[in-house]
């Protein structure tokens, strides 16, 4: 029995009763509406605080700060300078400056003009040679010796690769059968991408051989034909050929006359000589042995020396004078 009232008594304990419960709710109730009152009257006084205060006014937005970007000191601000205006006339084209053309010197056939160490003539002239003034061929053996001159200075080293050639394709790529493709032995075909070249070019030479008689009937034939146009002139030394400037062939040049593009041949030629020649435009200077027969097809005035008349003969199919 005592166990019973002990179980009761502790039943009894845990739960509340009605009434606690209650007044427990009836205060909950009464906090919550303390605390709303509390609030609204916090919110009166400010309101009628704010509304005794004068209102401050606005502050105006601050503008936003520039960049700032560094310039060197060295830089400075120059005022340009008014444009002048434009008149309604165009300003007179200034005149081009035309070099005045002189002549060359005339003399008759056979002969040419004597030009002195100042580039200029006296009316002297010099009978050429026999061999550089006859023509006995015409101009068929001179235009098959020009063909031949250009021929033979090809280089003619163009090459390409054949299959052989070409580096790799050793292997065999797939098998011979059962792959079902087409069969190949070499990657380095013709039929494949990076492979050999079929008729390619592999070096060759345009050599052309000219009998003697036909290279010298084609030398005296070009140079009797610029001696018959009087473009063949002799002289006996060069302006200052100690200490040779390129002024001095310059003005040397424009006493003689329009020469346009010149070829100077002399025996011997110093080295100082041949730099104040290579600094003007369309003269060109050659040797005996270096003056080809393109060279005399190609220039306008040819400039001998007097020593090198023999030697022009002998190559032009003649005979040395006694």
């Amino acid at each position: 029995m005592a166990e019973k009232k002990k179980a009761t008594k502790s039943k009894s304990e845990a739960k509340p009763s009605v009434a606690r419960v209650a007044g427990g709710g009836s205060g909950a109730r009464a906090k919550t509406k303390n605390a709303r009152t509390g609030a609204s009257e916090h919110a009166a006084t400010l309101r009628r605080s704010t509304e005794a205060s004068p209102r401050k006014s606005a502050k105006p937005a601050k503008p936003a700060a520039k960049r700032v970007v560094a310039r060197p000191l060295t830089r400075t601000a120059t005022p340009r300078p008014a444009r002048a205006e434009r008149s309604a006339t165009p300003a007179a084209p200034q005149p081009k400056r035309v070099r005045e053309s002189k002549p060359l010197p005339e003399v008759p056939a056979g002969h040419a003009a004597l030009i002195g160490s100042g580039g200029t003539t006296s009316g002297e002239t010099i009978a050429l040679p026999e061999a550089l003034t006859r023509t006995e061929h015409g101009t068929g053996v001179l235009f098959q010796a020009f063909n031949a001159a250009r021929a033979n200075a090809r280089q003619g080293n163009a090459a390409t690769k054949n299959r052989a050639r070409v580096r790799g394709g050793g292997a065999k790529p797939w098998n011979q059968k059962g792959t079902g493709r087409a069969r190949a032995g070499s990657t380095r075909s013709p039929l494949w991408r990076h492979g050999g070249v079929v008729f390619g070019p592999n070096g060759r030479t345009y050599w052309q051989r000219l009998p003697e008689k036909m290279r010298k009937s084609a030398f005296a034939e070009a140079f009797s034909d610029q001696a018959a146009k009087g473009r063949v002139l002799v002289f006996d030394a060069l302006p200052n050929s100690e200490a040779p400037k390129t002024s001095a062939m310059r003005a040397w040049l424009d006493g003689i006359g329009d020469t346009g593009r010149t070829i100077v041949v002399a025996e011997d030629m110093g080295e100082m000589v041949g730099r104040a020649f290579a600094n003007l435009t369309r003269v060109e200077v050659r040797s005996v042995n270096t003056l080809q027969l393109v060279d005399l097809l190609r220039c306008e005035t040819l400039l001998v020396s007097r020593g090198t008349l023999d030697l022009l003969a002998l190559r032009a199919g003649g005979e040395v004078s006694a």
